[in-house]
Order: C-alpha cells, then sequence, then structure tokens
C-alpha cells in the first residue's frame, strides 16, 4: 500500500501559549455578527453546546448525510430550518476562532438524486468541502450513483490540492488507480489523527456500475489497520456509509478505532454519545445535515474525549463565501435551463392539463380574491427575490407554480414551463389543490361542448371538502406534498387554514346549484 502523507499539520502551540489560550478561549457559541437575541432565541429552540467544555487539544467535526441539501430552501423562514453549507462553514470559522486546533470530516452521501441537476450539485457541495478544508470526506451511496466521468472529476485532486475523499474500499475506476487515497493522517494541537472510511457491504450490493470497484469493508480495514498502526496515531477515526449494526460490527473486529462514525441512524444525532463495548466513542449525525457532532480531545481530567452534537441553526448566521457558492451553483441551473436539465414532462394521473387561477375568476370569484391575498399568490415572487434567486431551480419551482409533481421535481404536462410561455402558471394557484381545469374551463365558457352529466363529472372532479375525514384528509395531504418536515416543520393544517379559507357559500356557478371547484367547509 502506498504511504500516506498528512493532508496538512497544524502548528504545534509551545506550552506558554497553550496556557494563555487556555484561560482566554472562550468556546463557539454563534458567528461572527450574529446578535445576541438571535443566539438566545435558538440556545432556548434547539439548546446550548459545549457547557463546561474547556479548551481542548484539538476537536474534530464530523458531518454527513447531506443528501443533496445544499441550504435550506428559506421560503418559510430559514430561521424555521436547520443546515446548508452557509451555517456549516460560519460554525468552523468559530471554531477556528476561538483557537480550537480543528479537522473536519464527513461521512459521504453529498447528493442522494439523479440527473443534470444532481450532477451540478455535488460539484458544487464539493467545491464547498474544499473551501472549507475538510481533511476526509467518505463516499455514500447516492454519490456513487453518479455518471464515472461527473464523480471523477468532482473528486480528483485539484492542481496541488489533493482530493479531501478517502476510502479503504472503493475505487474510482478501480482500487488500483489511485484517484483517491486509502486513508489520510493529519495532525492537530500536537496529535496525529488517522482517518479511513468504507462502504458497507449491503450498500456495495445495491449498487450497479463497471466504473466503480468495490472490495469487502472487514478486508480492506484489514489493510489499513497496520498502516494506520505504523503512523504511530493518537486516535483513529473510521468513516463508515453502513447501517449502525454493521458499522458496529466493523468496529468490534477493529478496536483500534476510537471514533467511529456511522450513517442511517436517527434523524438526529443523540443528545450523550455512546460508548461501544470497546472503548469507541460511537457517533451518529441525524440526516440532511442538519446538525454536526464535535468530538474534542483533552490532555488531562476525567474525561480525555468529549462528545457535543451542534445544531446548525440561525445562530450561526450565513457565510457570504458559501452564498456566492449558492449564487454559482443556481446561476448554472439558470444558464442550462429545463430542457438543459433533461426535465420531460410527465403525464398528469388525471391525464388533464391546466388553465391556470385566472381563467377560476368567472365562476370563483370569491375564491379568488382570498388567493389573491395570500403567499400563495406570489410564491414565484418569492423565489426571484431570493438571495440568490432561485427560480431557475427545479427543487424549488415545483412549490412555488402551477403544474409540477412537488415531490419528484417534474413538471407535468402542461405545467409551468417558464414566464415567457406560461405566465397563467406561475405562482402556487388553484390547480395544485384541486387538480387541472383546463377541460372543465373550457366547457363552463362553451368553447367545448359537453353533456350535463360530462360538465358535472368534471366540476365533481375538482371539488374539495373538509366535511368528512377523508375529505380533510385528502386536503391535509395536498398540503403536505409542499409543507413537509424540510421546508415548512411548523406546518399544521388547522393553523393554516385560516388563513386561506374559502369555500362555495358565496360561489354561484352556472344556472344551477351544482358543487364546484372551491373548498366545502363543514
Amino acid at each position: 500500500m502506498k504511504s500516506q502523507l498528512p493532508y496538512r499539520s497544524l502548528p504545534v502551540v509551545g506550552l506558554v501559549s497553550v496556557v494563555a489560550l487556555a484561560c482566554l478561549a472562550a468556546a463557539p457559541q454563534r458567528g461572527a455578527d450574529v446578535v445576541d437575541s438571535v443566539v438566545e432565541t435558538f440556545r432556548e429552540r434547539n439548546g446550548g453546546i459545549f457547557k463546561d467544555w474547556p479548551t481542548p487539544t484539538a476537536v474534530v467535526v464530523f458531518t454527513g448525510e447531506l443528501d443533496g441539501y445544499i441550504e435550506p430552501c428559506g421560503c418559510t423562514g430559514k430561521e424555521n430550518q436547520k443546515g446548508g453549507l452557509s451555517r456549516r462553514q460560519n460554525f468552523l470559522r468559530a471554531i477556528s476562532d476561538s483557537g480550537w486546533p480543528l479537522v473536519s470530516v464527513d461521512v459521504g452521501n453529498q447528493v442522494k438524486r439523479f440527473g443534470r441537476q444532481t450532477e451540478a450539485k455535488f460539484q458544487s457541495i464539493v467545491d464547498g468541502l474544499r473551501a472549507m478544508q475538510y481533511a476526509a470526506v467518505g463516499f455514500g451511496p447516492g454519490d456513487l450513483r453518479l455518471p464515472a466521468e461527473e464523480l471523477v472529476a468532482g473528486v480528483a485532486a485539484v492542481g496541488d490540492q489533493p482530493s479531501p475523499f478517502v476510502s479503504a474500499n472503493v475505487g474510482l475506476l478501480g482500487l488500483d488507480a489511485g484517484i483517491t487515497p486509502a486513508y489520510r493522517v493529519v495532525e492537530a494541537g500536537g496529535l496525529k489523527i488517522g482517518i479511513t472510511s468504507v462502504l458497507g457491504d449491503r450498500e456495495i450490493d445495491r449498487i450497479k456500475t463497471a466504473d466503480v470497484e468495490f472490495a469487502p469493508a472487514a478486508a480492506a480495514l484489514a489493510k489499513v489497520a497496520p498502516e494506520l498502526a505504523k503512523a504511530g496515531c493518537d486516535h483513529q477515526i473510521l468513516l463508515s456509509w453502513a447501517g449502525p449494526e454493521e458499522t458496529k460490527a466493523l468496529a468490534e473486529k477493529y478496536p483500534q478505532f476510537d471514533i467511529v462514525a456511522t450513517a442511517g441512524g436517527g434523524d438526529e444525532p443523540p443528545l450523550e454519545l455512546p460508548v461501544l463495548p470497546g472503548g469507541a466513542t460511537f457517533v451518529e449525525l441525524g440526516h440532511k445535515g442538519m446538525f454536526a457532532v464535535v468530538i474534542g480531545f483533552f490532555a488531562n481530567g476525567a474525561n480525555p474525549i468529549r462528545g457535543q452534537r451542534v445544531p446548525l441553526d440561525a445562530r450561526w448566521g450565513e457565510s457570504k463565501d458559501m452564498i456566492d457558492l449558492l449564487g454559482s451553483y443556481q446561476k448554472k441551473l439558470e444558464t442550462l435551463g429545463l430542457d438543459g436539465l433533461g426535465l420531460v414532462p410527465i403525464r398528469h394521473p388525471t391525464g388533464r392539463r391546466f388553465a391556470g387561477s385566472e381563467a377560476c375568476t368567472e365562476c370563483h370569484q370569491h375564491a379568488y380574491d382570498i388567493w389573491k391575498e395570500t403567499t400563495h399568490a406570489t410564491a414565484l415572487t418569492t423565489l426571484e427575490e431570493q438571495k440568490p434567486r432561485r427560480d431557475g431551480d427545479p427543487e424549488c419551482l415545483s412549490c412555488h407554480v402551477v403544474g409540477w409533481a412537488p415531490q419528484r421535481f417534474e413538471p407535468f404536462e402542461g405545467g409551468f414551463a417558464g414566464m415567457k410561455t406560461t405566465p397563467q402558471l406561475a405562482h402556487q394557484g388553484c390547480e395544485n389543490c384541486h387538480g387541472p381545469a383546463a377541460a372543465h374551463t373550457a366547457v363552463e365558457r362553451g368553447d367545448v361542448r359537453a353533456s350535463t352529466a360530462e360538465r358535472d363529472r368534471l366540476r365533481q372532479e375538482l371539488v374539495l371538502t373538509l366535511a368528512t375525514p377523508e375529505g380533510k384528509q385528502k386536503a391535509v395531504n395536498n398540503c403536505l406534498e409542499c409543507h413537509d418536515l424540510d421546508n415548512s416543520p411548523q406546518f399544521d393544517f388547522d393553523e393554516y387554514w385560516p388563513q386561506v379559507e374559502h369555500n362555495d357559500s358565496d360561489e354561484s356557478v352556472g344556472e344551477q346549484s351544482q358543487p364546484t371547484a372551491a373548498v366545502t367547509a363543514p
């Protein structure tokens, strides 16, 4: 196995300086320029951090399972959401500014979807990890499903800057290709720290690609473990993209790893990090990059290793560098356009097409007037006014225009295709809840002949009712397509409904009293 040179060496501080730093350095609590009231609000909401921590000899920050969540969407207020590279960078800067020698590592899975947008996102995220000087990054299954050329382009060394990725058992273009090292040794605070990563065997079995060579995780560690032992590391870290039980089995087989990080745990890291029977501190990271976990090493005291989960919330503020990176990513999406991103409209389950909210006004003026005063009526404007703007991002557009599948980020046939061609479908309109209404409006206007039975059927298809448990659940499910835990974590239908409430009590349709497309309240 090739010798692995240290990725980065941090100077050992003299004894006098260390003593002075221990007296003066405060634990990181906030990003630069974040006001006291914001820090206090989020300390109360999500918990305090680093309570009673003295200055550590060094810290390792663990992240992972970003799953494509490069930045919170912000459309319901970023303060209601956690995560994002912007807050992460400010958190890492706060650690460095506190004088704590820092090593950053990531378990992997920067992305989890397919397609041109995911490829562009992966490249942007890796650029962010490089900018944050990550010492070691593992591979997740979502990363390895990218096309080989995109993966290699994102992962390979850039100039004299080596790849941040390491893996004992994943070889891009072959295990002997040497694109990424099997392990890395870094120095921080006078400590030598060895780091490797593996992809679990169960995940390997699910990935079908001829461009990546895999080895069984345990067999690969059998080769790396002696090399790390030979390097004389003070601490050894295993990053394992596997389920917790598979990771624990690896930790038991290789007890030299005193810090073991796994994928696939709970939604949030535990408040207290468990210690495995072999003595290793076991790190779970939660999902979607909402938390970081910090391991601190201490020279003295009863607790030589301490752990702290850190919510990446508004107390860390926004990093301009990462916001600029997000802007470049959004600009790339805008340049590619929907066609360049390979988005092909899919058939709506009803087989029908969209008319736009304005088409509803002739018969449903009352409901339309209410809608016009809600934030739904300016949903696309919200994206246009974001900094950077996000109106070219399919993952955002899908909940801000008419005629898209919100959880698939794809347009339906006849759905919004841009302001130049489909301005009538801008914003979060009537048909996203009631269904495509082009056929209904054509019949009501007399543009298309239809029998009374056909007319009534088209009307009935668009009715939503809250008068029955089944009807209310259908309405709630419609809302949850966009107001999900990622984008609207505080959503409660009974609290939100009064803000948009409309029913058919003031409506009249045609010449007869008929079921209407408005929501029928109990």
